[in-house]
């Protein structure tokens, strides 16, 4: 069994689809674990929140620090969002995973859709996540689709670019161990910041218009740990968010959306980020700044 080594890498084995014919959807059958370290768990609560789910699906936060053991679900997260674990006996992350399928050797990641009725794992893969919570909402409640139709060519486009010019490059940056693989995610990061700025100057209020999509969930976790958290520990230095005002006053526009603000804690992810044992730091201590915005990650002058 392995604990999380590291966030970019992409080997989810749970795609299992809430509320087709083996996972009905019922209220109180399904919980979410996350940890406010991870923004690919991050993008779940808040779809959780934005679809109206947060009665129906419950939620438990591990604690932000990792271990070569997994993330730690007894010495939880502490707020009022993050009950205890349903699964008795199970202290850790790596456990679960044992419990719903022996004999696993996989991964241990956040998040986790967890199926109490049949204690078994409904699906690890965040995107899959987020996409069967909105259309569970839309299909059990009033709520907008996040994934409109007629937009979901674009959202698909502004996901794709998300993912493999900014998403991916951070952490590839950062896990680098020579000078030249480095540099070229470096500048993939930059430039597809800079494209980002230019698409948020004439797009709207969001991504894709003045709608609010699933590609501003993709976004929103990794540019506002941005200023906190990767601009220092994977030395990503060349900008701040804050120089890039078109993104800045887009994350304030998402901080002020509950789902979004509420589920983002810079602290705790800087945290998680400088004293896990799976990343690139010594892990003994946690920066004192920048000074960002609690609510959209952005560093503000002192």
């Amino acid at each position: 069994m392995k604990a999380d080594e590291i966030c970019y890498v992409d080997n989810t084995v749970f795609h299992n689809e809430l509320a087709s014919e083996s996972y009905l959807f019922e209220s109180g059958r399904y919980w979410l674990f996350s940890s406010k370290l991870c923004p690919f768990a991050h993008r779940t609560e808040i779809v959780r929140t934005l679809s109206g789910l947060t009665e129906q699906i419950g939620l438990t936060i591990a604690d932000s620090v990792q271990t070569a053991e997994g993330w730690n679900l007894n010495k939880r997260y502490q707020s009022a969002n993050s009950a205890p674990s349903p699964v008795a006996g199970v202290a850790r992350l790596p456990e679960l995973y044992e419990f719903a399928a022996p004999g696993y050797d996989g991964r241990a990641s956040v998040p986790v859709l967890f199926d109490t009725k049949t204690n078994t794992i409904v699906n690890n893969e965040s995107a899959e996540i987020i996409r069967q919570f909105d259309e569970i909402a839309v299909r059990h409640s009033n709520h907008k689709t996040l994934y409109p139709l007629e937009k979901q060519k674009l959202i698909d486009e502004l996901i794709n670019e998300l993912v493999n010019d900014f998403i991916s490059p951070i952490y590839r940056a950062g896990f680098a161990t020579d000078q030249q693989t480095y540099l070229t995610y470096f500048e993939s990061v930059f430039v597809s910041l800079s494209k980002l700025e230019q698409r948020l100057g004439r797009s709207g209020s969001y991504l894709a218009g003045e709608q609010l999509t699933l590609a501003d969930v993709y976004a929103y976790p990794h540019l506002s740990r941005f200023d906190a958290i990767y601009h220092s520990l994977y030395r990503l230095n060349l900008k701040f968010i804050r120089d890039y005002p078109h993104i800045a006053s887009y994350l304030r526009r998402l901080g002020n959306i509950p789902a979004f603000a509420d589920s983002l804690d810079i602290q705790a992810s800087k945290q998680g980020y400088f004293l896990s044992w799976n990343q690139p730091t010594n892990g003994y201590f946690v920066p004192a700044g920048p000074v960002v915005n609690i609510r959209s990650g952005v560093a503000v002058w002192t």
